[in-house]
């Protein structure tokens, strides 16, 4: 493999192939290549949830978590992992464009609401029903306007994943 199929390889996912399709017509890419996946793929997946399972019982036992904790904590845990797993091993643009979606509205949305907060309690002098609703509502906004970015993210990026396989 020459240098420049790596470097097109390596940044695939994070610039999308076709930047001008129908909204109608989006694809997740234009031809399926059937890659096998590397050796350390499977070896990964099995390491992840042992480490896993073995930090949940480490904690259990000395770190004196209760059991409901513990049990909780792993159960959490594994969910994510079987997440992440359904994320690489079977992509839609369904799912890429929640996952899009979801992190406009986690790190996006809640800068932009920590922003709006604090400019909100410096500047305007509250009324008699206090900044609690003031704070709900403009969290209401900045969330939903992070929802509004992250989904923009990611109809300029075709709903592509970075890295994806």
């Amino acid at each position: 493999m020459n240098i420049k199929n790596r470097l097109e390889s390596f940044i695939r996912g994070w610039f999308p192939k076709e930047p001008k399709l129908p909204r109608d017509k989006l694809k997740m890419a234009e031809t399926k290549v059937s890659k096998t996946k590397p050796w350390w793929w499977k070896p990964l997946w099995i390491v992840t949830l042992l480490a896993t399972i073995v930090s949940g019982v480490a904690g259990f036992f000395l770190l004196d978590v209760s059991l409901a904790r513990a049990v909780g904590g792993l159960a959490l845990t594994l969910l994510c992992i079987g997440f992440a797993y359904y994320i690489r091993v079977r992509p839609s643009i369904r799912v890429n464009r929640a996952i899009y979606i979801l992190v406009g509205i986690t790190p996006i949305g809640f800068v932009l609401w920590v922003i709006c907060s604090f400019i909100l309690n410096r500047l305007l002098i509250t009324s008699a029903s206090g900044t609690w609703p003031l704070f709900l509502v403009s969290g209401a906004v900045c969330f939903g306007l992070g929802a509004l970015i992250g989904d923009w993210i990611g109809k300029r990026r075709n709903y592509i994943l970075p890295m994806s396989p």
